[in-house]
């Protein structure tokens, strides 16, 4: 009779084994992994490790909760991770293996195994499990803090994009997709934003491109015309919609313009060869467009010149430096409502030491956005320049902060500036208000809680 099962039991695992491997894998879905910051790298490579097979999901997604709670605890960005390329047909071995195997195993067992003696718990799977069930609890935990947090300084953008990375990396897409609705509300103009809101529409759809999801991705290149993240799942859309041609031209063009060792390259190599096969595309016939080889162009200008740049004399670097610096000021005379550029001209003058210019341009940014929060911040920024600790906060400083505090009264760094202004005036009981408010904000035991528990105490408002 134990045989009996132990054969049957060896049948079904072989079939449900062999019945996946007949089928064609579900390919990775991929993202755009430049600018990536320390933590983006270490998910994209848990990412890769596990298309691979290097390891099991279930260590990817104990790994995957470990990073983002890492990132809420230091209140950092995240971003999604980045899959490499699964092949697009299982190899014939893999498929033989699978039937060989357990019934390899049966035989072995037959030879060796005692089937009447008890089992031994699994210690170690056990302690695995638990460790990462602590770890995921964990990180719910402090995502209920943070959206408690949210809750009270509604306009905070980058508040609300950890948030939905931090659903993600739980798996709770649709508390993620309401979370990044609200960050791309408040910064429209986010281009990081509107992509991995694209990207968590598509995952909470099962790799379908949604009509939401692909106006978030065209809002992208719109700006960006070979946005790696955008354009995968641009091409990706057009070949859900029968578009294969399409698709196999978008694919195409973007590895054309790409960097050939690029994260994302290998991805996107493998779906537009799926596509192409499935589609009957010669892809030798495939050329690139117009618009691709003219991006091509300009980024290998930029590099040859960069490297340029680099291999000059220190004062020659710096007067090449500014010459491009100021061929950006004039192309911004040119053409005067562009946002970004002004904040970008801004850091570039700054780094070139050039203050005056720095806030002119900043002058110009505020102007056109005097509402936007990281237009204002760009500027107090400036205004605080060299001030140290114990000296008394620039008067110009203070009135951007006054101003980033009506807009989101719940700001942090207005709330403590505006408070520490209030307390150098003598105005010990506004002080003390602003920074009550503060103070829910702050991690139990971090340093900042105790610098603001501790003024509070000078003011008398706390024993």
């Amino acid at each position: 009779m134990v045989w009996l099962l132990l054969a049957s039991m060896a049948v079904i695992v072989a079939a449900a084994l062999a019945w996946p491997l007949t089928r064609r894998p579900t390919t990775p879905i991929a993202r755009a992994a430049h600018d990536l910051a320390v933590y983006r790298d270490q998910i994209a490579e848990i990412e890769r490790d596990r298309a691979r097979g290097v390891i099991a999901e279930a260590e990817a997604g104990a790994a995957r909760i470990e990073i983002a709670r890492r990132m809420l605890a230091a209140d950092a960005m995240m971003v999604e991770t980045s899959s490499a390329a699964a092949p697009a047909r299982w190899p014939s071995w893999a498929l033989a293996a699978a039937i060989v195997a357990p019934l390899a195993a049966l035989g072995l067992y037959a030879a060796t195994g005692s089937p009447w003696l008890q089992g031994q718990p699994f210690t170690a799977r056990s302690l695995e499990a638990e460790r990462v069930a602590a770890a995921q609890a964990q990180l719910a935990e402090r995502a209920a803090s943070l959206a408690a947090r949210l809750a009270a300084a509604p306009d905070d953008r980058d508040g609300w994009a950890l948030l939905a990375r931090t659903y993600s990396a739980l798996e709770r897409y649709d508390e993620a997709i309401a979370a990044w609705r609200r960050a791309v509300e408040l910064a429209p103009e986010n281009l990081e934003f509107a992509g991995e809101f694209g990207e968590a529409l598509t995952r909470a759809d099962a790799g379908v491109v949604g009509p939401e999801a692909l106006a978030a991705f065209e809002r992208v290149l719109a700006v960006e015309a070979f946005d790696p993240r955008a354009a995968y799942y641009k091409g990706l859309a057009l070949a859900q919609s029968g578009a294969a041609a399409e698709a196999v031209r978008m694919w195409s063009d973007l590895l054309y313009v790409g960097p050939h060792d690029a994260p994302w390259a290998a991805t996107v190599r493998a779906e537009r060869d799926r596509v192409a096969s499935a589609a009957k595309i010669d892809l030798s016939r495939v050329t690139p467009s117009p618009a691709a080889e003219a991006a091509r162009v300009a980024a290998a200008a930029r590099r040859d010149a960069a490297e340029e740049i680099a291999r000059l004399p220190q004062a020659e670097r710096t007067a090449a430096i500014r010459a491009m610096v100021e061929t950006l000021a004039a192309r911004l005379e040119a053409a005067p409502d562009d946002i970004e550029g002004w904040r970008r001209l801004a850091r570039a003058w700054r780094v070139l030491g050039e203050r005056d210019k720095a806030a002119a341009a900043l002058d110009r940014a505020v102007a056109l956005a005097p509402e936007r929060i990281d237009v204002l911040s760009d500027y107090a920024e400036l205004q605080y320049g060299d001030t140290q600790a114990g000296e008394a906060l620039p008067p110009e400083f203070v009135a951007t902060m006054r101003k980033i505090l009506a807009l989101s009264p719940e700001h942090g760094d207005a709330l403590w500036f505006v408070g520490l202004a209030e307390a150098e005036a003598g105005n010990a009981e506004e002080a003390a208000r602003l920074w009550e408010r503060l103070l829910p904000r702050l991690p139990a035991g971090s340093p900042e809680r105790a610098e603001v528990e501790k003024r509070l105490a000078e003011l008398g408002a706390r024993p």
